[in-house]
């Protein structure tokens, strides 16, 4: 069986909030780098995009004079403006043209410039020729794509009137610049370290608010906790009282029933349940008439049977209490045998709830350990022999085979024993179950 590290509600909430406040920072940074990185990446297609429609603004114009003035063919006014342009270009600082293209539809009319020194010019060409043929007839537009891991932009301009006839357009491949693609990393970074920069401070201001509220929270949670135990056990105490009995039983039978559950490496919301339990199993009791409860003789078969209703009598009073709620498994079901013979329910193996399983042992080692007005205690190894002839019947046989080996240790340090320094030993189990085990991590 699994066993849970119990930690503090104080200690959960700190590494809670600390591991929240990392995530934080870790999705705003993602979220920020990724809107910086996409807004940049806007930003340089619509800067390319102006500096394409202002180059083809110039072809156009420079087209349109050579036509006039020489009269040439648009084609071959075309080629000549183009030349003159790229002979007078200058490295812009942002990238450059690695490719471009001025068609006309319907003339077959093309010029097309290819810069071949570009060391990614085959991926360019590549993704060019691997577009579906013929031009769009709207307006122009602007794709950024990566290219050999490295960002491009591909844009299509049309040069003249798109709804007119046989309309001519320009595409070009815009390469940026080292110096740009550094910028875009830069700002990235810068960015990503500013809001990584601002959650840590404002959560480093947060973080001693939260620390007073987190000690007040505990504070009040031990306080509520304290409480509840502190009303179980002076419910706990008048059960007893009511059935002639001491509070020491309880005490007894919760230590050993921890103990069992602790060599059995039970998980520490188990330990909880048990110690609930073992405080509440006869609460029902209450509700059993003096006449039946305090018989000093044998219980006839009616009178038995009305007994035996103490059972459904503890489930009615703790249904009441959320709390409470588990501590049925121990009210209910510490009757029960192994091989089906108990009651209420008669259930049998495994179906019956582990707690009363363990209940259900610690029960009777107490009560043949213990002196009554009307027995004496057994020996350690009479009352291990009983044990061992209910397993399987009465008892569930791992359960018996494992208290067996802690057996002797528990009867020299409990049986018998009625002084009240159990009850400060109780104490300190049930504060380090509760205190330290109300929050578990896996």
């Amino acid at each position: 069986m699994a066993t849970n590290r119990p930690v503090s509600l104080q200690r959960f909430i700190y590494r809670t909030l600390t591991l929240r406040l990392l995530l934080m920072a870790a999705l705003i940074g993602v979220c920020t780098g990724a809107g910086v990185y996409l807004s940049e990446r806007r930003n340089l297609t619509a800067l390319v995009v102006e500096e394409t429609r202002v180059e083809i603004q110039m072809l156009i114009a420079r087209t349109l004079q050579i036509v006039k003035e020489q009269g040439d063919q648009q084609r071959a006014a075309f080629h000549q403006a183009l030349e003159e342009r790229l002979a007078r270009a200058v490295p812009s600082d942002t990238g450059a043209f690695v490719y471009v293209n001025f068609s006309q539809t319907g003339s077959g009319d093309s010029e097309e410039r290819i810069a071949t020194d570009y060391p990614l010019i085959a991926q360019v060409l590549g993704f060019i020729r691997s577009q579906p043929q013929g031009l769009p007839h709207e307006g122009h537009f602007a794709e950024a794509l990566t290219l050999g891991e490295r960002l491009h932009i591909w844009t299509v301009m049309p040069l003249t009137d798109p709804a007119g006839p046989n309309p001519a357009y320009a595409q070009a491949m815009f390469a940026p610049s080292e110096k740009t693609l550094q910028g875009l990393h830069q700002k990235l970074r810068r960015s990503v370290a500013l809001a990584l920069f601002i959650v840590a401070l404002t959560s480093g201001l947060l973080y001693p608010v939260i620390f007073q509220l987190v000690r007040k929270l505990t504070l009040f949670s031990r306080s509520l906790l304290d409480a509840n135990l502190g009303t179980l056990s002076l419910l706990a105490s008048a059960i007893a009282k009511r059935d002639s009995d001491t509070d020491v039983h309880n005490f007894r039978v919760t230590l050993y029933a921890m103990r069992l559950a602790e060599a059995m490496h039970l998980e520490n919301s188990a330990l909880q349940t048990l110690i609930k339990g073992a405080f509440l199993h006869d609460v029902g009791k209450i509700g059993v008439r003096d006449e039946i409860l305090l018989k000093p003789g044998r219980l006839d078969a009616l009178e038995f049977a009305r007994m035996q209703e103490h059972v459904r009598y503890g489930l009615d009073i703790i249904a009441a209490s959320p709390w409470l709620a588990d501590a049925s498994q121990v009210v209910g079901g510490h009757h029960e045998k192994f091989d089906g013979s108990g009651y209420p329910e008669g259930q049998a193996g495994e179906a019956i709830p582990l707690g009363a399983r363990i209940f259900a042992v610690v029960d009777v080692f107490d009560a043949l350990t213990s002196k009554r007005p009307y027995k004496e205690p057994l020996s350690l190894a009479q009352t291990l022999d009983l044990l061992r002839q209910g397993r399987g019947s009465h008892f569930d046989p791992a359960i018996v085979d494992t208290f067996i080996t802690i057996a002797p240790e528990l009867y020299q340090a409990y049986a018998g024993r009625e002084d009240q320094r159990l009850k400060e030993e109780l104490k300190a189990v049930m504060a380090r179950a509760f205190s330290e085990g109300e929050i578990m991590l896996d």
